[in-house]
């Protein structure tokens, strides 16, 4: 009777991790949204695009907020705020991506992920 009731608890409780490692793997599977599908969901989701040339990239590092501005691959163009510590080469990215939720007008990004310029791929193309 023991070793059922062992056995029968080393199910559930591999059942339940399982289930856990599926549901966090699901979610970690977000795929690219423009800023119109983002506003229309309450989900969290990752907006690939472009820094706007010509627009300030503010940060307060007391605070520890950025804000800038993303035009998505439609040519949408919205305000992305994001508080944490700001990329290293935010201004010289070729591609941005930012993850987080639309709300009230402004992408709100909880991470960014910069992609690094062409210039570094061409110097290692020359060697």
């Amino acid at each position: 009777m023991k070793n059922k009731t062992k056995w029968i608890i080393g199910l559930a409780v591999i059942i339940v991790f399982a289930s856990f490692a599926f549901f966090s793997f699901r979610s970690a599977l977000n795929p690219y949204v423009s800023f119109a599908e983002a506003a229309e969901t309450l989900q969290q989701v990752q907006v690939l695009g472009y820094l706007v040339k010509g627009e300030p990239i503010q940060y307060d590092s007391t605070a520890g907020e950025l804000h800038f501005y993303l035009v998505d691959e439609e040519g949408t163009r919205a305000s992305v705020t994001y508080s944490g510590v700001k990329p290293n080469n935010l201004e010289h990215s070729e591609n941005v991506v930012v993850v987080g939720e639309y709300c009230e007008g402004v992408f709100q990004a909880e991470k960014i992920l910069v992609k690094c310029p062409s210039k570094y791929e061409e110097a290692e193309d020359n060697r």
